[in-house]
């Protein structure tokens, strides 16, 4: 089993979307349907450190034996919203935030934390929009409690999650640590931007999660 230490990072949940993101850029335009959809906020966490992923030892400093079974995401399936796409692997970019895709056609694995399978967060961003049109999480907001998300590997392993509820937070008040920390269970959260796009900083208001947890 993997535990989840810290970076001397901060995480802000900028997923592409703000002027600090190379490809935010490119979205001049937003869509117009790519509206806040959940009630609840959290307490400002911003200043939470970024965690990562390292082997847990026991007191006599010999690794413990993870025996359950993860992948390194390749692709990820979400039926219900018609989602199909590849998975790339982010980290952490020099300014302290999560890295983004390169594509808005792609997804990004945050590769610091644990992977699809092990117990933790697994956390996967992904683009909401482009100056072209929606982008790969665009109705990410209208998945619901008990859909599925598929995660499988270059092989073909997979997983599936299971949605457990959707959430909505003012970007600068996103629970990193809801979001990124420590989990007994195996949790899948995935990342995109909503709410109102600010054009002068080309950045949006909110940040919208979707919590899942591994089939049984």
């Amino acid at each position: 089993m993997r535990l989840l230490t810290t970076l001397s990072f901060m995480l802000l949940l900028l997923v592409g979307c703000s002027s600090g993101s190379e490809q935010a850029t490119e979205m001049d335009t937003p869509t117009d349907e790519a509206t806040a959809s959940s009630e609840t906020a959290a307490p400002a966490n911003q200043k939470t450190p970024l965690p990562t992923r390292t082997q847990t030892t026991n007191e006599n400093g010999k690794v413990i034996k993870d025996e359950s079974i993860s992948i390194e995401p390749h692709r990820i399936e979400i039926p219900s919203i018609g989602v199909d796409a590849l998975v790339e692997q982010v980290g952490v970019i020099e300014n302290g935030q999560m890295g983004v895709p390169e594509s808005f056609e792609t997804v990004g694995w945050y590769n610091e934390g644990p992977m699809p399978g092990e117990r933790g967060n697994s956390v996967i961003s992904g683009h909401v929009d482009s100056r072209n049109g929606p982008a790969v999480f665009f109705d990410l907001k209208n998945l619901e409690a008990g859909d599925e998300i598929i995660v499988s590997s270059a092989d073909g392993e997979s997983l599936t999650y299971v949605v457990d509820r959707i959430e909505t937070y003012p970007e600068n008040e996103s629970p990193v640590e809801a979001i990124f920390d420590y989990s007994f269970q195996s949790n899948l959260n995935l990342i995109t931007c909503t709410g109102t796009f600010n054009r002068e900083s080309r950045n949006y208001s909110d940040r919208l999660v979707v919590y899942s947890s591994l089939k049984k």
